[in-house]
């Protein structure tokens, strides 16, 4: 508690400083980005740790309402200063509005070639029935999907989270959390968060990607026999998308060898709908977007985009800084799976596993625009059902994880453009929280089920009975 309040008291009193110095709207703005979420997460964490709301069910809310403080400081606040303006300020808007979806989807499919786009060619037939309509029809409906896309993955993360849940204690009974209310919470981040309103801006089809991928997840714990259905699911985000190719890890551990030829049969037809042209092109179109130096960009959250910035920002930043930037996630993402992995398959971590994939999405491709950051609502909906079940001892540990969960949430919902240029608008320091999050949460939480007494130890046998 004494933490929480140390925290949230420094964070207050530099957000009274930032203030009282002046200097300009986007100066001060710049200077509370990291002090007002710590005053906020700080004064939750102090409520928390105190012991207002032990049940679980009040854990997610008051992660709700870190999420709701979030929303009044990373948009609400700006909506009062700037009123319609503040789309302007929040987002790095683009004529015609919905670029992406024009140059990504309408356009090639209208034309049925994606050497202009570069995009796999599944999104050739996903185009295809918008080319009916015209462009800003198109889009409209594009804007439509996107938002009930929006409440899916919210919905699906939600469900999987839920299966992430700790393992029954030594009397038996396990905690559990409410899905609905977990949906909900990470509903309203998702739906007010900085990425999901450059998704919509930019019209992309990251939230295609993302609610196929949870699709194949859900698919492999309601199915655990037959590898077809998660592999064609996830075979579909690959065809939109080729970062879900990741999770294909996932799925060769959930079926070992049943899931080689479903994985290659359905990735195969995916690819091959547009035909060997499409194909080439698309091939091409990736190989030259991460073989090309990365240009400067405040908007990319890349391994790549921030050592480019380091190298270009300071004067320390050495020639081979990505390759540690690199080797971070990376690492964390290694040992989460090779700890999952040998203490045996199960749905829960199964779930666990597929989490810790989301943040190497992220961070690894050469390009990661901002609008990828609706990709984290999967990751901190299973941080949030799993802390808010785990064992509150170690309760310093425990504390640790609540505050440091509350404080990326603030963050990762945050526009990245209101103070550009700044190293400070990189998210990519937070994916790499997002992952060691998931680790220490599995070094913490995921403990194999006690075993109960053998019968013969604990009852009397036959003879034993004649016996006495």
């Amino acid at each position: 508690m004494w933490v929480g309040l140390a925290v949230g008291v420094f964070g207050l009193a530099m957000s009274v400083v930032a203030l009282a110095r002046g200097g300009g709207y986007f100066l001060v703005v710049s200077r509370l980005t990291f002090v007002l979420p710590l005053a906020v997460v700080g004064t939750v964490t102090t409520l928390v740790a105190a012991g207002v709301g032990r049940k679980s069910l009040n854990a997610v809310m008051w992660l709700g309402v870190v999420a709701v403080a979030g929303w009044g400081w990373n948009f609400l606040a700006q909506w009062l200063r700037w009123g319609s303006a503040v789309w302007g300020i929040l987002l790095p808007l683009a004529r015609p509005t919905g670029l992406d979806f024009r140059d990504g989807l309408y356009d090639p499919a209208r034309s049925f070639s994606t050497a202009l786009s570069g995009w796999p060619p599944l999104t050739l037939l996903l185009g295809r029935p918008f080319t009916l309509v015209s462009f800003s029809t198109g889009y409209a409906i594009q804007v439509c999907i996107l938002v009930a896309l929006a409440i899916a993955a919210a919905v699906l993360s939600a469900k999987l989270a839920a299966k992430a849940v700790c393992v029954p204690d030594a009397s038996g009974q396990g905690r559990k959390v409410d899905w609905t209310m977990i949906a909900l919470v990470t509903g309203f981040w998702l739906m007010t968060s900085y990425g999901f309103m450059f998704e919509v801006e930019r019209g992309n089809i990251d939230l295609y990607a993302l609610v196929f991928s949870l699709a194949s997840v859900w698919l492999m714990i309601r199915f655990p026999k037959s590898a077809w259905l998660p592999a064609a699911a996830l075979a579909v985000a690959i065809g939109l998308k080729l970062y879900p190719a990741i999770l294909l890890v996932v799925l060769v551990w959930r079926y070992r060898w049943r899931a080689l030829v479903p994985a290659v049969v359905t990735i195969l037809a995916v690819m091959a709908v547009g035909g060997p042209a499409n194909l080439h092109h698309s091939l091409t179109a990736l190989y030259s977007i991460q073989a090309a130096p990365v240009r400067l960009g405040w908007l990319n959250e890349s391994a790549a985009a921030l050592a480019h910035e380091l190298r270009h920002d300071t004067s320390w930043a050495p020639s081979w800084i990505l390759y540690p930037l690199l080797l971070v996630p990376l690492t964390l993402w290694g040992s989460t799976l090779l700890l999952l992995i040998s203490r045996g398959c199960s749905d829960r971590r199964v779930v666990l596993a597929a989490a810790a994939c989301v943040p190497v999405m992220v961070v690894i491709p050469t390009i990661s625009n901002d609008y990828k950051l609706v990709l984290s609502v999967f990751p901190l909906a299973v941080l949030a059902a799993v802390v808010a079940t785990m064992r509150r001892e170690p309760r310093m540990a425990w504390i640790a994880l609540f505050g440091a969960l509350a404080f990326t949430m603030v963050f990762l919902a945050g526009s990245s453009h209101i103070i550009a240029p700044s190293l400070q608008t990189s998210k990519y320091a937070f994916q790499v929280v997002l992952q060691a999050l998931l680790l220490a949460v599995v070094l913490l939480a995921d403990r194999r089920p006690p075993q109960p007494a053998p019968a013969s130890a604990s009852m009397p046998g036959k003879s034993e009975l004649a016996r006495r």
